[in-house]
């Protein structure tokens, strides 16, 4: 028994599809098949390859019946290709910008192997998520290394993940599902040195008979001193999409008729959503502070983790252990031992012993000890 003195611590996918079959504008809408949101006004100094931002237009979205479905900012001097061959750009720029977007790529995996079987003998893609990582391996890299391109590292685009979720969280399920929408940005290099970025917007749907999933690819390649100005323009256009709820309701009216769903229960579901979707788009303009609250609360997470880390290798070092005394104060003692007591001097003592009682010992003069609990 020793005693010492204690140590205290205290979706994109709409856009394309409207792009490719619709008509796109800008304040005006141009009768021609190729839009060009660029301003005849421009100002000069806009157009500055520093990091200084083209100025923004809002540019209209629509359906192959002219019905407006999304509205997107994008620089002035980007032109959106309405019409399109497989293979051209979505979008191009000066200085060599050029956004392209790749065909959806969809599986399905049925936990059943019977069914499995079928689904294949149909010519339907059978393969489970393999993760993201994996994705990236076995699909992505062997095609771009054949076009010269090397892989340099990937990473989550939380706030093109945020509005394509929300989007995806929109749309009408006949069955209960466990949904994952979100989007992984790649960055690679070209054969002559150049910067290259691809983003992956995946999404997985999980039944208790199925997971379908599937994804599809945007390419962005510009001159270099020019790329990191572009990746963050179309990254922020892209993260600031409004989407109109006329469309969304449309097609869950549309999906709730097929599944025999009540019109009583969907038109509530459909005045949450009207509700959420105000709600969200308010925080979109208003250009709220919860995205850097998300950011910074991972970052204070990370960094209180690696705290944890770094206190418990120097407790082992040390051989030290944490105690807790009964108000909730946390204190550093030394470790191994089965009891620890504290009197009102912070003093502690720790003993092997099960049964000892500090307050029942006649040598301890009459002292006032509290049990202290090990923090496991």
């Amino acid at each position: 028994m020793r005693t010492k003195r204690l140590i205290g611590c205290g979706l994109l996918i709409s856009i394309i599809a409207s792009c490719s079959n619709g008509n796109s504008s800008g304040q005006e809408t141009d009768e021609e098949t190729e839009t060009s949101t660029t301003s005849q006004a421009t100002d000069k100094n806009s157009s500055s390859k520093n990091s200084n931002w083209e100025k923004l237009v809002a540019v209209e979205n629509r359906d192959a019946n002219g019905n407006l479905v999304s509205t997107i900012p994008l620089p002035s001097n980007w032109k959106i290709h309405n019409i399109r061959q497989k293979g051209d750009p979505t979008f191009t720029g000066p200085d060599g910008i050029v956004v392209k977007d790749y065909p959806i790529q969809m599986f399905n995996y049925p936990f059943d192997q019977n069914t499995q079987y079928l689904y294949s003998q149909s010519g339907q893609q059978v393969r489970d998520f393999p993760g993201v990582e994996q994705v990236i391996q076995q699909d992505l890299i062997p095609v771009c290394r054949n076009q010269g391109l090397s892989f340099i590292k990937y990473y989550e685009l939380p706030d093109v993940s945020r509005i394509e979720k929300w989007y995806s969280d929109q749309l009408y399920q006949a069955v209960p599902n466990d949904k994952k929408t979100f989007a992984i940005g790649t960055d690679w290099q070209t054969a002559d040195g150049n910067p290259y970025f691809l983003i992956v917007h995946f999404s997985i749907s999980t039944t208790e008979q199925l997971r379908m999933w599937s994804y599809f690819v945007s390419s962005l390649e510009a001159d270099k001193d020019v790329f990191e100005k572009a990746k963050k323009q179309l990254l922020f256009s892209i993260s600031n999409v409004r989407y109109e709820l006329e469309p969304i309701m449309a097609y869950n009216r549309s999906e709730a008729e097929k599944a025999g769903r009540s019109w009583a229960q969907f038109n509530a579901r459909m005045a949450q959503n009207q509700a959420n979707f105000e709600a969200s788009q308010r925080a979109h303009i208003n250009k709220t502070n919860a995205i850097n609250d998300a950011i910074m609360s991972g970052w204070r997470e990370r960094n209180a983790a690696s705290d944890r880390m770094q206190e418990q290798r120097i407790d082992g070092i040390y051989e030290r252990t944490n105690v807790v005394d009964e108000s909730g104060q946390k204190y550093k003692v030394e470790s191994g031992y089965n009891q620890y007591w504290m009197n009102n001097d912070g003093e502690y003592i720790s003993t092997d012993k099960v049964d000892y009682n500090p307050n029942l010992d006649d040598n301890m003069n009459d002292q006032k000890w509290q049990e202290l609990k090990e923090i496991k």
